[in-house]
């Protein structure tokens, strides 16, 4: 098991402030994992959020080299922040860590948030890498965390046990 650095490694200026901004951590690679197909809406190919793609192919996007703006821009946080060990790589934890403009909830203020979504159900919500991830995140506290899975969604604060 990998530990996620502390507080003092990772600061504000290395989390991006856009959902999109941020440079992508060296030899760190999406490989055949397609988590983003399932967990993201994209409105210009009418997929809600929750169900894969239908131009996924299980390890890669059936229309790759024309797949919408939306897709192309956009990267999880295993791609974006070295602390985040290589078993939190999204098809590999069953979550995926993302920078996103709104709160999963309809009844909170929107802004951005860091947002932790169980792919496959909540089970992997538990495991270590992704409790420790989560811990890390909210003691970071340049953005407010959530824990997602299906319909529900909680919003982390220090302390909490994840």
């Amino acid at each position: 098991m990998h530990r996620i650095a502390a507080r003092n490694d990772l600061n504000p200026k290395r989390l991006p402030t856009k959902p999109n901004a941020g440079a992508l951590v060296p030899g760190r690679s999406c490989g055949q994992c397609t988590a983003c197909c399932q967990v993201l809406a994209i409105e210009v190919l009418a997929k809600p959020a929750g169900v894969l793609c239908r131009h996924s192919t299980g390890t890669a996007c059936g229309i790759y080299r024309d797949r919408p703006e939306v897709c192309v821009r956009w990267y999880c946080l295993w791609r974006k922040i070295g602390a985040l060990p290589d078993e939190l790589r999204p098809d590999r934890s069953g979550v995926v860590f993302a920078i996103e403009s709104r709160a999963p909830c309809a009844d909170v203020l929107d802004g951005a948030c860091v947002v932790g979504r169980a792919v496959d159900g909540e089970g992997a919500l538990g495991s270590a890498e992704a409790t420790e991830a989560f811990a890390m995140f909210v003691r970071e506290g340049s953005f407010p965390v959530w824990k997602v899975s299906n319909q529900e969604a909680t919003l982390m604060r220090p302390g909490d046990r994840t």
